[in-house]
């Protein structure tokens, strides 16, 4: 079966008809899952075997489960886990401490998904804090300190490995200097290459080698004064696959996400052209998926042997 390079959202409990003809007609790498999707654990496993019997057993169920208030699975049936910030105050204290437990609490999240067939999770965000950081980001970003950050999401993302869950590290080349929500409009940075490279880029260039990043929607004017990171051939050739040396897959964050501009196929085809392999169209609307993913086109040869190595 010949995919799509693209991750799209469904509507509810399980799938309707019109989206089991729709996955077989114009299937996607995989699927997104948010809490309208998630009910119990009989619910979310019913419904992920049956994506899984259309798009087949590799396809990416992906899922943002940081802790803290990027939760989907709800308390009734699951365990809460606390923010990234809740680790990063504890490092100050005791870094040691800090990555003992920045390992166990996502390795519980890993077994949590791995329990229902979910195989990535968007996490850890590591994105590093300012004082002007948008609550947006806020209490997600483990610390002030780069060095603290790279520390406690290296834990994080083995954590996941451990429990077969593979993580996706956002928002690169980093989200954290932005002061304004990138879902609602286009964030703008207009600080230094020199000072992105100490901080901002810091942590990405550090653990380079996991497989999987997601993009930050943020224009860099000292680097691309013209086009925001996930549609910037600069940012993402010069940035983050030559200065951080990221060899492996970039997803684009939530092309639905009012940053972008321009109709579905639009935003989706600038992303592959700048260099992303997977998007992200996280709404439901079966119309504008279709023209995303064309826009997406085929999945690239070796694609999914860089995520499931």
């Amino acid at each position: 079966m010949k995919k799509y390079a693209i991750i799209i959202g469904i509507r509810g409990l399980v799938l309707t008809e019109e989206e089991k003809r729709y996955l077989n007609a114009n299937p996607p790498l995989g699927i997104i899952l948010f809490s309208r999707n998630i009910k119990d654990k009989l619910q979310v496993k019913a419904l992920i075997k049956s994506i899984k019997s259309i798009l087949g057993r590799n396809s990416l169920i992906l899922i943002d489960q940081e802790g803290g208030k990027v939760s989907r699975l709800n308390a009734a049936e699951w365990p809460q886990f606390p923010s990234s910030e809740y680790f990063g105050k504890i490092a100050l204290k005791n870094l040691n401490l800090a990555e003992k437990k920045t390992y166990e609490n996502y390795k519980l999240i890993g077994n949590s998904l791995n329990e229902i067939g979910v195989n990535f999770n968007c996490a850890p965000c590591i994105d590093v804090r300012f004082n002007k950081t948008s609550q947006i980001i806020g209490s997600r970003s483990f610390s002030h300190d780069p060095r603290i950050i790279t520390a406690l999401a290296f834990q994080a993302c083995k954590g996941l490995q451990k429990s077969n869950v593979t993580p996706i590290l956002k928002h690169i080349p980093g989200h954290g200097r932005a002061n304004e929500d990138s879902h609602i409009k286009l964030p703008e940075i207009d600080n230094s290459i020199n000072s992105l490279r100490e901080k901002d880029f810091y942590p990405f260039k550090k653990l380079n080698k996991f497989p999987a990043v997601m993009t930050a929607h943020i224009k860099y004017l000292a680097i691309d004064k013209d086009n925001l990171a996930t549609h910037s051939s600069i940012v993402i050739s010069e940035i983050i696959r030559k200065y951080i040396g990221f060899k492996g897959v970039i997803f684009s964050d939530d092309i639905c996400m009012k940053a972008l501009k321009g109709n579905y196929f639009f935003r989706s085809k600038k992303a592959i052209d700048a260099g992303c392999n997977i998007i992200l169209k996280c709404d439901h609307n079966l119309v504008t998926s279709f023209n995303a993913s064309v826009g997406a086109g085929k999945v690239k040869k070796d694609l999914l042997k860089i995520l499931y190595k």
